[in-house]
């Protein structure tokens, strides 16, 4: 049976309400991912009302879709899922994508030092980042120069949005490219109460190696405890 779950936020000096179904049974973290992603929807339409600057992101401009991308292992799971539903050929051609993905960053000598990221330190983190972006490798998600699972992407980027020039966004660099300021970001509070992330090109090993667990909380008991440490 489900339950009905009333939330009620402050957002950048906005209220925010809303009342969402739940199962009252314990479950897989990832079935309240539609209602984290509808949330993170929301931060980012408030901040783009808020900011005085304009968004700049556009369908075709993918850069963006060449970094590494942080996820949880609940969107790990989610993702996995997903392409299950996928008609055949079309999942085939998105794994296979995955391999060439896998097999590019090894030759650039990046996928074991994806693999042991968080054992590196912050800086060495971030220069990993900018050596994955000048190896060029898009996410095996993207087909024609957009998002092919756009509903479904990952929170972390739906919160990744600038407002500086496209133009920068080909050579990122702190001091150029002009993020989107959000007051609350749902990505981390995810992964905060998965206590782990992961690059999303290592999503498929992460699912092999690791069976996707029901929780011991309910959903309802879950969603609670992420909009707690928003």
């Amino acid at each position: 049976m489900p339950q009905t779950l009333h939330m009620k936020l402050t957002i950048d000096g906005h209220e925010v309400e809303a009342a969402v179904e739940v199962s009252e049974r314990p479950g897989p973290r990832r079935l309240i991912l539609p209602i984290l992603q509808r949330l993170t929807d929301t931060v980012v339409q408030i901040a783009e009302q808020s900011c005085a600057a304009k968004v700049s992101c556009q369908k075709g401009c993918d850069a963006c879709c060449r970094q590494m991308v942080p996820i949880s292992p609940t969107e790990a799971y989610a993702l996995a899922a997903l392409m299950e539903t996928l008609p055949p050929q079309r999942a085939a051609a998105i794994l296979e994508r995955f391999d060439r993905t896998c097999e590019k960053l090894a030759d650039a000598d990046l996928l074991d030092r994806l693999h042991d990221r968080h054992a590196l330190t912050p800086e060495r983190q971030r220069e990993l980042d900018r050596e994955y972006f000048a190896a060029g490798v898009a996410c095996p998600f993207l087909e024609n120069r957009a998002c092919s699972i756009h509903s479904d992407r990952p929170l972390a980027c739906r919160e990744f949005l600038v407002t500086s020039s496209a133009v920068y966004c080909q050579n990122p660099t702190a001091d150029k490219v002009m993020q989107l300021p959000l007051s609350a970001k749902v990505s981390l509070a995810l992964s905060d109460q998965d206590q782990n992330w992961l690059p999303l090109i290592l999503s498929r090993d992460f699912v092999s190696a690791h069976p996707e667990l029901i929780s011991a909380t309910t959903p309802a008991q879950n969603l609670q405890q992420i909009l707690n440490s928003l």
